[in-house]
């Protein structure tokens, strides 16, 4: 993932910090070093120490409270690719579970994490007299409180908003449901935006939701619409390879036989490569004799296999930025498959998955 970095792996989970993050902590190391007990050490000798100590202790809680999501996760055999932990919070990478019910437990219990561990803390403070420890103690309390209580609003794609989908999914479509959960998201971010006027922080945090529940409704519609269909149904089978030494000149002669835009680049039976119609264009007119595929094809593609669900396809397209990915099987290439392919697989499905016939005559909206 861009600007972020491995720290730790928990259970097979990668845990990754985005570099914004680093922007972030002195931040909140300021505000605690000058807000006034019970929510800060402003009035404490080394206010900034503890201010710093307690601004990074927020991820490690945030960290606690996706790890509560994805540990859940794995009991039920979801898939978890990884937590990253950003400027503004955390987002654990988790398969969308088939079962809503899994869904709206796998979502409740960070929020719940985060609630039991503000509890714990507001209750142990009460027994510790020493000054700073027990503002360490409250200050933890208040943090975790204010996450759990912060995450369990109806805001996709917050934990409550995806607890609110999973409801909505055991009465109507997953779809329906899942669109259901984003308005009531961005009513909930503008809502947030016009609060914030009077704290900016307030309006990056809506922003930050009303972008992220029109991402993971395209992410929703995309998976919904293409489940079950996998790369080679999509695929371009009859694909052209051509070797890094062939010159451009030669290649764009290639092209014109082909009608084809993209090929993937094979050395000794090896995929080295892609090489596009744009990365052609870059060449000057007086030097496609003298430079070769090898020199300006874009390399390390990370290829799709034919058994990959469409929809993994489509995130490898966008996520390395390419028009086309070639399609490998045990090592050698047998397909193409185009943001094209994709796009035009979820139209087709989307028109004749918009209504459903039931055996008794009744039609369901998709």
């Amino acid at each position: 993932m861009a600007w972020s970095f491995r720290i730790a792996t928990v259970r097979g989970i990668p845990i990754l910090v985005n570099i914004t993050l680093i922007l972030i902590i002195p931040l909140f190391a300021y505000v605690f070093s000058v807000n006034p007990p019970p929510f800060g050490f402003g009035n404490v000798a080394n206010s900034f120490v503890y201010g710093t100590i307690a601004g990074i202790m927020i991820f490690v809680f945030v960290l606690l409270h996706e790890l509560g999501h994805s540990l859940l996760a794995l009991r039920y055999g979801i898939e978890v690719k990884s937590i990253t932990l950003y400027l503004i919070g955390g987002v654990s990478a988790i398969e969308i579970p088939k079962n809503p019910k899994l869904e709206f437990r796998t979502a409740l219990v960070g929020p719940l994490v985060s609630l039991g561990l503000g509890a714990i803390f507001f209750g142990l403070s009460f027994g510790v007299k020493a000054t700073v420890p027990n503002l360490f103690l409250q200050n933890f309390a208040y943090i975790n409180l204010v996450l759990g209580g912060f995450n369990i609003l109806p805001a996709f794609p917050m934990d409550g908003g995806r607890v609110l989908r999973a409801w909505l999914a055991e009465r109507r479509p997953y779809l329906q449901a899942t669109h259901t959960a984003v308005q009531i998201g961005k009513i909930f971010a503008i809502g947030m935006a016009i609060v914030g006027l009077l704290s900016p922080f307030l309006i990056i945090i809506a922003f930050f939701i009303y972008i992220a529940a029109s991402d993971e409704e395209r992410q929703t519609t995309l998976t919904q619409t293409l489940a079950g269909i996998k790369v080679r149904d999509i695929m371009t089978a009859e694909v052209v390879t051509v070797p890094p030494s062939m010159t451009i000149a030669q290649l764009i002669e290639v092209m014109f036989q082909s009608k084809h835009a993209s090929f993937p680049v094979v050395d000794n039976g090896t995929l080295v490569g892609l090489i596009t119609f744009g990365n052609v264009h870059q060449v000057p007119a007086n030097r496609r004799d003298d430079i070769m595929v090898g020199n300006i094809m874009t390399r390390n593609v990370a290829p799709a296999k034919p058994d990959d669900e469409a929809s993994e396809a489509f995130v490898k397209l966008a996520q390395q930025r390419l028009g086309s990915i070639p399609v490998v099987q045990e090592g050698n290439v047998v397909g193409i498959v185009t943001q094209k392919d994709v796009t035009s697989a979820m139209t087709l499905l989307g028109e004749a998955r918009e209504q459903i016939v039931h055996p008794d005559g009744t039609v369901i909206k998709a």
